[in-house]
């Protein structure tokens, strides 16, 4: 959206390089190895191998974890993938790991600090602001024209994505955030998981593997995911061990008592 909301605001001499779609002419790289031609050119850094240049400027766009994941398992849907619960749930375990790689590379490192940095709810809340920063980010020299920011806010193409469909709104104008408790995937307890989210997959397999020898159960995945630390699910493991091998001891004892 921000990107249709600048060019409506620049007109066609803003160009930009949508390298996903391969567009005629793109070089293919990272950053624009054509600068004079390209004002703008996307990147979602799934891999986060995107380099940090020194002197270049980077506009970051990010939004809190659940509605990113929901967002972008729709664009997983899109691709082909399984659409169920199921499926979900492990999209969502396996993406917290790049969703927090993004954040501490692009939002909290100090060169993060140092760009022009947009969070998507607070871009929506207030779009002309969020614009005008954007606009005076990219064209310094030149004074923000309140009234074209106001048109492209009011008259910019919106987009829906849903079940792998995209419906462009017509001239809606920026809408409101998704609901996420209109997702087909939504259940209560389950969100109320991902918010808590804190353990990368890797990081409680390392630890669960260590104590019990043994791959995690995707089903306790998540729940092991919202521990704060590593730290803390050892030591919740641990307890937890503890408890079975003194229940374990005292049926032990029962039947001996029995025999």
């Amino acid at each position: 959206m921000l990107v249709r909301l600048l060019q409506k605001y620049f007109g066609p001499g803003f160009q930009y390089c949508n390298f996903y779609a391969e567009p005629p002419g793109c070089c293919g790289t990272v950053p624009c190895s054509t600068p004079r031609k390209t004002q703008l050119s996307k990147n979602h850094d799934f891999d986060l191998k995107v380099p940090q240049v020194a002197g270049q400027k980077y506009l970051i766009q990010y939004r809190e974890f659940v509605p990113s994941v929901v967002s972008n398992f729709e664009l997983y849907v899109r691709q082909g993938n399984p659409d169920t619960q199921a499926s979900f749930r492990t999209f969502v375990s396996a993406e917290f790991a790049r969703y927090r790689g993004f954040v501490d590379k692009w939002v909290t490192s100090d060169f993060g600090r140092r760009q022009l940095v947009l969070r998507y709810d607070d871009f929506l809340a207030d779009p002309a602001a969020g614009l005008a920063r954007a606009v005076a980010y990219f064209d310094a020299d030149t004074p923000v024209d309140p009234e074209r920011i106001r048109m492209a806010v009011d008259t910019i193409d919106g987009e829906r994505i849903e079940q792998s469909k995209v419906t462009r709104l017509q001239a809606s104008g920026v809408h409101q955030p998704r609901d996420v408790t209109a997702f087909r995937h939504y259940r209560p307890a389950l969100f109320e998981k991902l918010a808590k989210l804190s353990l990368t997959r890797h990081q409680v397999a390392r630890v669960y593997e260590g104590l019990h020898n043994k791959p995690v159960p995707e089903n306790k995945m998540l729940q092991l995911q919202t521990h704060e630390s590593p730290e803390t699910l050892r030591a919740a493991l641990e307890r937890h061990m503890a408890v079975k091998a003194r229940k374990a001891a005292g049926t032990s004892k029962i039947n001996k008592q029995t025999d």
